[in-house]
């Protein structure tokens, strides 16, 4: 004789918790899937840089990978302006948005 056991996981426990302890929960939840920074080296901020200027001078477009708020965020464009006195680049998406992104948040540029 086989037993199915049909186990509803967190759903049976949220019955019996507070809404306050359901809202820890997930928010704990959201936190496991954030991440630190990465730290770039001289060598790969250095490949970056020369990545940007190839691009501009071709209007390639690439792949800027950006650390916002603890996850990785992606905005495909060209790089349009560097602007060195705020340290930002202005990139140009597929639909003519201007995306203002300080030099600090970058993680990784690649060729699209």
């Amino acid at each position: 004789m086989d037993v199915v056991i049909k186990d509803r996981g967190n759903i049976k426990w949220t019955a019996i918790m507070l809404p306050e302890h359901v809202a820890a929960v997930k928010q704990e939840i959201i936190n496991l899937e954030k991440v630190n920074q990465p730290l770039l080296d001289e060598d790969r901020l250095s490949e970056i840089e020369m990545l940007i200027y190839e691009a501009m001078e071709y209007n390639l477009q690439l792949e800027f990978k950006l650390f916002k708020k603890g996850y990785i965020e992606s905005i495909i464009g060209s790089t349009h302006f560097i602007d060195y006195i705020k340290k930002e680049f202005r990139i140009k998406d597929k639909n003519e948005l201007t995306h203002k992104i300080p030099f600090q948040k970058i993680v990784d540029v690649q060729k699209v």
